[in-house]
């Protein structure tokens, strides 16, 4: 963990990335932070956790790959539970109780991308990292990093961005942009802090999932922030037997917004960072398969 310290007195802010080790757009926009925030213009301190779990980064997944947890699911933790759940504890305690402000980011992930803030309990916050979409849920999944900092009365939002390898520099610009002007809104930084017009509170969302099983053929290359009407469809579902289309899905709302897009990547050297990352998981199963078969 990095931590500035200011020369004048202000809030404790920590900014943490990579709960979810595919999501590396975090981790760069971490660095950047550390190789931008200079002590000397700070009010308060900056605590950035660029690596929130080192082992599911090393394995390029979501979950910790010694024990299979989201650790995102496990907050506050503990320190007898599962490696997920000690890691999550130290986070708790050595972290997030010694902060005022928490900024959680988290991506796509490997192929999906995608750009809005959660409002988790301060919406000016959530508005401050400039993102043309907000959304507010009626509930927040339980054992967060955010339900456990809302627990400890720190001011917080969820951010989520990039993802895929899509435009991933300038993700990461934006990213910077955004929580740099998080610590002019709530004190850290000297400054005017910006303000993005049009900003668009979404308070509903829904996972669409297929209710047949078979060939999932998207109708269309679909990205964030796009609008769609009321009976758009999106999907078939086609049987790999028959070719018979099993059903069509369709957009759940009469006015609807797509928050996250995988990507139909056209850029070559985008394709090829895939491929290789694709090349370097199966390299690593295959190894992971062969060390379990050696005699104990």
């Amino acid at each position: 963990m990095h931590v500035i310290q200011g020369t004048r007195p202000g809030p404790a802010v920590g900014v943490s990335a990579m709960i979810h080790g595919d999501e590396l757009d975090g981790l760069l926009i971490a660095r950047e932070l550390v190789r931008t925030l200079d002590a000397a213009t700070i009010n308060g301190s900056v605590r950035i956790l660029g690596v929130a779990n080192p082992l599911a980064m090393e394995g390029i997944t979501r979950n910790t790959p010694i024990d299979m947890l989201d650790m995102n699911r496990l907050f506050p933790g503990s320190p007898d539970g599962w490696l997920s759940e000690q890691q999550a504890y130290a986070i708790s305690h050595e972290f997030i109780d010694k902060i005022e402000v928490l900024v959680d980011i988290h991506c796509g992930g490997t192929f999906p991308w995608v750009d809005y803030c959660y409002v988790i309990n301060d919406e000016a916050l959530s508005r401050a990292f400039l993102p043309a979409l907000l959304y507010k849920p009626a509930t927040t999944y339980s054992g967060t990093t955010a339900t456990y900092a809302e627990q400890r009365g720190v001011r917080c939002t969820v951010v989520e961005i990039g993802g895929g390898y899509h435009d991933q520099p300038l993700h990461v610009a934006n990213g910077v942009r955004g929580v740099m002007n998080q610590l002019r809104h709530v004190g850290v930084l000297d400054g005017p802090v910006e303000r993005r017009t049009g900003q668009v509170l979404m308070r509903d969302m829904k996972v669409m999932r297929p209710r047949q099983g078979g060939i999932c053929v998207p109708r269309a290359t679909l990205a964030p922030g796009q609008v769609l009407g009321a009976g758009t469809a999106l999907a078939d579902i086609v049987s790999p037997y028959s070719f018979e289309v099993l059903e069509t899905m369709t957009v759940p709302y009469d006015e609807n917004i797509v928050v996250l897009g995988d990507l139909e990547e056209t850029d070559p050297d985008a394709e090829a960072a895939q491929r290789a990352l694709a090349a370097y998981a199966l390299d690593e199963i295959n190894r992971i398969v062969a060390d379990l078969a050696e005699p104990v």
